[in-house]
Formats: C-alpha cells, structure tokens, sequence
C-alpha cells in the first residue's frame, strides 16, 4: 500500500498544474491586474530627462488629469510607438503628457527623443528603476492615467495603439476632462 501512494500522486499533481497553466491561457497578457489602482501615485523626486537640473515630484501632478508613459531608448516597442503617441498627446488638451524613462542612459534617450519624436511635456530620468518599482511595472512599455487628485485609475502594459487608447482610456479621460472621442 506505501508504494502505490507515491505513484498516485503523480497524475494528481499533473491535472492540477495542467488546470493552472490552461487557466493562465484565458488572460489577456496587457491586462494587469492592479494592486496599486485607485491608491495615491507614489511620492517621487527626479530630474527631467531633457533639463537634469530641473526636478520633478509627484506635486506637480496634482491639479491635471496625468499619463505617464513607461518607456526606454533599449526597448523597441517603445520606439515603434512613439508616433501614436505623439497623436494622443496632441489630442489631448489640458491632460498632462509625461514620459518615465526607465533605467537607461540619458544620452541614449536623447537621441531616440530626437530620432522618433518627443510626444511628451516632460519626461521623467528614472536611471535606477527606483520610481518603476515603486509603481510596480513589469516592463516597457508601459502607460498610465493619474486622475487630478494623483490617484492611479488604469495601467496598460504593452505597444499602446488607437484602439487600445480608445477602449481603455478615452472613456475614463471623458468623465474628468472635457476630452471627447480622438
């Protein structure tokens, strides 16, 4: 009777990890959920990407609607959606349009700013990943809205596109701003 016990658990613990991993298939992989929505946007102090005597804190976001977008010069997603950035920034009148440059170097920043265009105001120089773990990203690239009052209220990880800003964002940005269908 002994040996039989081990030989029973064997297929027991196979039906159950293969029930985790066909649940993990149902999720859609840009849908994170969050532990920190509807909680204050952390406290932070860094220099501007662009101006490094300048420093930015979580203050400043007060008082205005916020995106924060989670990006790096190393990261192609990030490069390949800066254009739909640009349009969505554009697009938005009185929403605050902050890039947060993820350990990287300033210089390599700069130079893909300049290469495929600027679609933020500001961007913060996150060089250690200290403010990224503090929000809990996973990766780049990242977005985020911060309502007026500096609370988190949606998170996206993955290539930002139209329909996901649609879907995902303009209804939430139409209840505090006078921001309409892009």
């Amino acid at each position: 009777m002994r040996q039989r016990w081990p030989w029973l658990m064997v297929p027991i613990l196979a039906v159950l990890l293969g029930a985790v991993l066909y649940s993990g298939l149902k999720r859609d992989p840009h849908r994170i959920e969050l532990a920190a929505k509807d909680l204050p946007f952390p406290a932070f102090s860094l220099s501007d990407l662009q101006q490094p005597t300048q420093l930015i804190t979580r203050e400043q976001l007060l008082g205005k609607v916020t995106v924060i977008n989670v990006w790096a010069s190393w990261c192609a997603s990030c490069k390949q959606e800066m254009a739909v950035l640009g349009q969505i920034a554009n697009s938005l009148p009185g929403v605050q349009f902050y890039g947060l440059n993820y350990r990287d170097e300033r210089q390599s920043a700069l130079n893909t700013l300049q290469r495929y265009g600027n679609p933020y105001q500001k961007s913060l120089y996150d060089p250690q990943g200290i403010l990224a773990l503090a929000m809990g990203v996973y990766g780049t690239p990242e977005t985020w809205l911060i309502d007026a009052n500096g609370v988190i209220r949606q998170r996206y990880a993955g290539e930002m596109t139209p329909a996901v800003w649609q879907q995902q964002f303009m209804p939430l940005l139409a209840q505090w701003t006078n921001v309409g269908p892009s």
